[in-house]
């Protein structure tokens, strides 16, 4: 009994420091799809929402993270949904990353309580801050939504903008009013 206990202190003493630092963004996703399961008279779907997610890694451009997004959005401006899960950095590219998303998604309204399951593949531009933890972001996506209880199948695409470019304007007006 003494034996595994000498060997797992002596292995946290001897283990390098390991820090993952946070990325986090918050952007509003807008996209366009289709039903692809069961056949319905409008296949044309449209989607807004707002996006968050976090990543915790090494804090380089190459580094492969790992965190969990939630979203919050509407499809037809009918229903309200929101969605939560995991979410996988890959570092293709220093600048233009792609992200792997599997998660949860559960209906707010007018039916609340319907799950599914998501999978997002999303690309684009992706800052990495050395000296905070937001970074900002832009890309394309697609993504497929399936909800086991009904036998429907969506698949959807579009782009995600950053909040946080809608204060520049702002930003660059307070810097020029301090001068």
């Amino acid at each position: 009994m003494r034996r595994p206990v000498v060997v797992f202190a002596s292995v946290l003493l001897l283990a390098p420091a390991v820090a993952a630092y946070p990325q986090w963004n918050l952007g509003l996703s807008l996209g366009a799809g289709a039903h692809l399961a069961p056949p319905v008279d409008r296949e044309v779907l449209i989607t807004a929402a707002v996006r968050t997610d976090a990543t915790f890694g090494a804090r380089t451009p190459y580094a492969w993270r790992a965190g969990f997004f939630g979203a919050v959005g509407t499809t037809d401006f009918v229903a309200l949904d929101a969605a939560a899960g995991g979410v996988l950095h890959v570092p293709v590219n220093p600048t233009f990353p792609v992200l792997v998303s599997l998660g949860a998604v559960v209906d707010l309204a007018p039916t609340p309580g319907r799950p599914g399951v998501l999978g997002r593949l999303w690309w684009g531009t992706r800052s990495l801050n050395y000296h905070a933890s937001y970074g900002m972001a832009a890309g394309l996506w697609i993504e497929g939504r399936y909800r086991p209880g009904e036998g429907t199948a969506d698949v959807l695409g579009g782009i995600d903008l950053d909040l946080r470019v809608l204060t520049l304007p702002f930003v660059m007006l307070a810097g020029w009013l301090q001068r």
